[in-house]
């Protein structure tokens, strides 16, 4: 027979005790639960309701939920008497382990979908290729199957973010733009489009210059914005959000007409990286 085992004895006195380092199985899942485990938000135009959790932040919540976790399973799953931990020379978990990466073309998954390097076709209209590389190892832990995560996937908008702090890229279709002379009505957007983005308020162009995408001839615009939240218009297909950039933001944008359409690619870099966004836009194919 076994003596009743408190548990809140049990894990106060664990706490108190050790171990004073993590064992690395439980380093390791920390690494793996912050890589992977990121706050669902608003989209880079929309105004968040709270600010995103600091990296530190994140770890340490991480670290708080495992190592509860571990101490619940030891004292429903050990022995009396048992110890808490893993063994010295835990095996790393199949996650953790390098697998082949895609070579052919894929669909790209819907939102919410992790791609890996790899060529991929997503249900945009026009459709197009793109091609993910080196975009993965952006911030990616060490020892982690690296990805990207797809935010959405629809025949108007595709939106992947890769990294903590975050890299971004939005592809979207550009049917209708606001009308500045009308507020609340929309117009078909201009011829140039990259223009009248130029000229729209609290806009700041930093860097425009005449580009190729995907063979097509377009328009590179490297904008800030000011203090305020700056909307273009719908994104086709979408109540919400809107097509617009987020106040005091830096990106990129290309504006490309393909078969008498606007499409709007924007590139954004919590970090400032923009550049590492730089080769999936050349690697797009017009279809």
């Amino acid at each position: 027979m076994t003596a009743p085992r408190d548990p809140d004895a049990i894990l106060a006195a664990w706490l108190d005790e050790g171990p004073t380092a993590l064992p690395e199985p439980t380093r390791r899942a920390i690494a793996v639960t912050t890589r992977t485990t990121t706050q669902r938000r608003h989209p880079l135009w929309m105004p968040r309701g709270r600010p995103l959790m600091n990296t530190y932040a994140r770890w340490a919540v991480a670290a708080i939920a495992v190592v509860l976790t571990i101490a619940g399973a030891a004292y429903f799953l050990a022995p009396a008497g048992g110890q808490v931990g893993g063994p010295p020379n835990a095996t790393p978990s199949e996650e953790s382990a390098p697998s082949a990466l895609p070579s052919a073309q894929a669909d790209l998954p819907a939102g919410d979908g992790s791609v890996y390097p790899g060529t991929y076709v997503p249900v945009f209209d026009p459709g197009l290729t793109f091609t993910i590389d080196r975009e993965v190892q952006h911030n990616c832990a060490p020892g982690f199957k690296c990805r990207g995560t797809v935010d959405a996937n629809l025949p108007g908008w595709v939106d992947i973010e890769f990294g903590q702090p975050r890299i971004e890229v939005h592809i979207v279709r550009v049917d209708k733009v606001n009308d500045p002379a009308r507020p609340g009505a929309l117009i078909d957007p201009p011829a140039d489009l990259a223009g009248w983005i130029a000229s729209r308020p609290g806009v700041t162009v930093n860097a425009r210059k005449a580009v190729q995408v995907g063979g097509l001839a377009a328009t590179q615009l490297d904008i800030r914005t000011g203090g305020q939240d700056l909307s273009f218009g719908p994104i086709p297909g979408v109540t919400e959000p809107g097509l617009g950039v987020g106040a005091n933001w830096t990106v990129r944008l290309f504006v490309v007409p393909v078969d008498g359409r606007q499409v709007l690619i924007m590139l954004h870099a919590e970090d400032g990286s923009l550049t590492e966004l730089q080769p999936l836009v050349d690697s797009i194919i017009w279809h």
